[in-house]
């Protein structure tokens, strides 16, 4: 329904949190849980728009990042949450971000923060952009655990663009990603 709204509990968790039980789709979606390592944080912020539609929004866009992260610590890229909140376009761009990781012998560790979104919506149609810092994320040999540290620069703030279609059972999909590496709006 249009009063459904995510859940705030995600904020700093290391696995998603169920949705709220007011967020009605939920059930009728059968979400997907998302665990991610011990290592891995993905920390959601200004998960309260004020409006529950931009809620649901940056939440299922919330939860397409989360996935994307635990695909890769899991080396699937073909990990169910994974296409369970994204389609077209941008399933196969993650599906293949997945796959280089694996290829490349790495994963993830650390913490990203995902804050300040931007939400335009029509109809069953999204633009949601929201800023990243992964100043404090880094890559990972999977086979020795060797984590491979980065200088924290201009280049650790990425500003994500996204387009997401609202499906039948109200998901909201990603079906669009762009980023832009070097974002000094989303400096913090």
């Amino acid at each position: 329904s249009s009063d459904a709204k995510p859940s705030d509990t995600i904020k700093g968790a290391q696995t998603a949190a169920a949705p709220s039980p007011r967020l009605s789709v939920a059930d009728a979606a059968h979400r997907p849980k998302i665990i991610l390592p011990a290592d891995v944080h993905d920390i959601i912020e200004d998960t309260s728009t004020g409006d529950p539609v931009k809620d649901a929004i940056w939440y299922d866009g919330a939860q397409r990042v989360l996935a994307q992260d635990e695909a890769i610590a899991e080396g699937n890229p073909s990990l169910p949450a994974l296409f369970y909140y994204s389609m077209g376009i941008a399933q196969s761009a993650e599906s293949r971000s997945v796959e280089g990781y694996v290829t490349d012998g790495l994963t993830i560790t650390g913490t990203d923060r995902y804050y300040a979104p931007r939400i335009k919506v029509d109809n069953d149609t999204a633009w949601l952009n929201y800023c990243g810092d992964e100043s404090k994320g880094f890559g990972k040999v999977r086979k020795t655990g060797k984590v491979l540290t980065t200088p924290v620069d201009i280049n650790s703030f990425v500003l994500h663009l996204t387009q997401l279609k609202r499906n039948s059972a109200g998901v909201w999909q990603t079906t669009y990603v762009d980023t832009l590496r070097g974002a000094s709006q989303c400096e913090s």
